[in-house]
């Protein structure tokens, strides 16, 4: 195998296998699925919508709140990855 296949290889491996870290990252951020498809709607909304609608404050909460979710998933993967990454290299 290639190294970029190893590499790839890892990352799904680390995005199925964090699947429960995702669930638990997302009962830390959201209270429900509904909190969690507000703060989509929010996202896909335009603030100057939100703030005539007077849901300026709402809006950006929702949107903070779905933005740090995706950036801890995210940053957790990295660094595992990175963790993983190190440990090949001593062994290799």
């Amino acid at each position: 195998m290639e190294v970029i296949d190893i590499e790839a290889f890892i990352m799904v491996v680390l995005l199925i296998v964090n699947i429960p870290l995702y669930k638990i990252i997302f009962k830390a951020m959201f209270r429900d699925s509904d909190d969690f498809k507000e703060s989509v709607r929010y996202s896909f909304t335009p603030d100057l919508f939100s703030l005539f609608r007077g849901q300026y404050w709402k809006d950006q909460i929702g949107e903070a709140k779905l933005s740090f979710f995706i950036i801890a998933c995210i940053s957790a993967i990295a660094f595992e990855y990175f963790i993983i990454k190190a440990v090949i290299g001593i062994f290799v």
